[in-house]
This record gives C-alpha cells, sequence and structure tokens, in this order.
C-alpha cells in the first residue's frame, strides 16, 4: 500500500506596490504558483509618506481587496509589512523568512536605462537569495483571462 504525502509547500514571496502593474503579478502568481505553496504578499511602506495609522489602514484595504481576490487560487495567503529602500527591504525578507522564490513584477514602460526591468527589480534579481520570476506586466488590466479584474 503507498501513499502520496504532499510536497513540502513552497513559499512564494511576491512583492507589491499597490499599483495596476502588481495587482496583475499577483493574479499570474496565483495562477502559476498557487498549488502547495505559501504566498507573502509583502509590501514596502515609505514611513515618511504619512503617519503609521493612515498607512496602515491604506494598507488594510489594498491587503483585504487582494485576499479575497486570490482566495480562489487555494494557497494560503500571508500579509507583510516592512519600511526601508525597496530592494534591499525584499532581499532581507526574503533572506530572514526563507522564501523558496519571489514573484516581482516589471513596469517595463520606457525604462530603457535599465533595459526594462525597473532599479529595484534589477537589484532583487541580482541579490536575492532564491530565484526571482520577473513578471512583465501586460498593457491591459484583463490580459490574464480576466482574472486581475478580480483584484
Amino acid at each position: 500500500m503507498s501513499s502520496t504525502a504532499p510536497g513540502p509547500t513552497k513559499k512564494i514571496l511576491c512583492p507589491v506596490d499597490f499599483s495596476a502593474a502588481s495587482e496583475r503579478t499577483l493574479a499570474h502568481a496565483g495562477v502559476q504558483y498557487s498549488q502547495a505553496s505559501e504566498m507573502v504578499i509583502l509590501h514596502i511602506g515609505n514611513p515618511g509618506a504619512m503617519d503609521r495609522a493612515s498607512l496602515l489602514k491604506e494598507q488594510l484595504r489594498h491587503f483585504s481587496r487582494y485576499s479575497g481576490a486570490l482566495s480562489a487560487f487555494g494557497c494560503r495567503i500571508r500579509f507583510a509589512v516592512e519600511y526601508g529602500a525597496p530592494a534591499e527591504s525584499i532581499i532581507a525578507y526574503a533572506k530572514k523568512h526563507g522564501s523558496d522564490m519571489i514573484v516581482i513584477g516589471s513596469h517595463g514602460e520606457n525604462n530603457i536605462h535599465r533595459l526594462l526591468v525597473g532599479s529595484t527589480t534589477e537589484a532583487v534579481m541580482r541579490q536575492a537569495p532564491c530565484p526571482v520570476v520577473v513578471f512583465k506586466s501586460p498593457y491591459s488590466p484583463t490580459a490574464i483571462h480576466g482574472i486581475s479584474a478580480a483584484l
């Protein structure tokens, strides 16, 4: 008699900046990597932008939208907020929490000096302690079979 034990849970780190491109990247990650994974949606806040209470309220509003839309994919979802420089904070979080993969978006819009990859994404690709999947966001918000429209 044989039994099939589920494979190990993969920790997928998905940094977001709450832009439409981040939403499309999350939809892609949900479709591609949700099986047997724990998806950590990480936002790097700018503590100087507004007071902490207002900042937290804004982050929670976005996270609740993401939670509802991503629940259909069947993966476990956690939300995290760090403060600091985006690339350094993403890399430090991945190292500290043992991320198996980072799925990050690249705006890729007229960014010739970075060869279609944003500076944060480029730094994460170069220094990450794990594989990095870069999702170049399609122009249309419904390009991923309408999934990102739910976000």
